[in-house]
C-alpha cells in the first residue's frame, strides 16, 4: 500500500510540474502587445433551387405539327416574361449556371437556352454544358427560357434529360 501511495504522489507532482509549464503566463505590455491568429472557415456553398411556371414539373414541349420553329415548354410565356424555369442561389457564392442534356438530343430537334425573353439571345446546346447565366448573387433568382425547333419530328412521346449544374464565378 505504501509503495501505490509513492507512486500516486509522484504522478501527482509530475501532474503539478507539467500543468505548471503548460500554463506558464508569458508578460506582456504597450512594448510587446500579444499578437495570435484569429480565423473564420465558411465552407463555399453553391446550392440552388429550381421553380418551374405554373403547374409545371419538368420541360414539355408541345407541338402542334412535325415541323416548327420556336415552341415554347408549356408554362412558359415569353411575351410576358415568365421563364419555364427560375433559378435561385440559394448559397453564399455568386453562381454560374450552365446546363446540358444528358443524352443526345433527337436529330429532328434543336434546343436552346438563354436568361433573357428573346430567343434570338439564346445558345443552342447539347451534351455540352452552356452557359445559362452568369453573377448570380447569394439570395437572388434568374430566369431560364428554353425554346425547341423540330423539322419532320415523329408522332410520339421523345425524352431526354436536362441537368442544371451551378459553380462559383471565377
Amino acid at each position: 500500500m505504501e509503495k501505490i501511495g509513492k507512486i500516486s504522489a509522484v504522478v501527482i507532482s509530475v501532474m503539478v510540474v507539467v500543468s505548471g509549464i503548460a500554463s506558464t503566463a508569458i508578460a506582456y505590455d504597450a512594448n510587446n502587445p500579444w499578437t495570435g491568429t484569429v480565423k473564420w472557415s465558411i465552407p463555399s456553398d453553391t446550392s440552388f433551387t429550381v421553380t418551374f411556371a405554373g403547374s409545371q414539373t419538368q420541360v414539355n414541349f408541345t407541338a402542334s405539327a412535325k415541323t416548327q420553329s420556336l415552341i415554347e415548354p408549356d408554362g412558359q410565356d415569353a411575351a410576358n416574361n415568365t421563364p419555364i424555369i427560375t433559378l435561385e442561389n440559394t448559397g453564399n457564392l455568386n453562381l454560374t449556371f450552365t446546363c446540358n442534356l444528358t443524352s443526345a438530343k433527337p436529330t429532328w430537334a434543336t434546343i436552346k437556352v438563354g436568361n433573357y425573353k428573346d430567343p434570338g439571345y439564346a445558345t443552342e446546346f447539347n451534351t455540352d454544358l452552356v452557359v445559362v447565366t452568369t453573377d448570380v448573387l447569394p439570395g437572388t433568382s434568374a430566369p431560364m427560357f428554353l425554346w425547341s425547333d423540330i423539322t419532320n419530328a415523329p408522332a410520339g412521346d421523345t425524352t431526354r434529360e436536362l441537368m442544371i449544374w451551378s459553380e462559383e464565378c471565377t
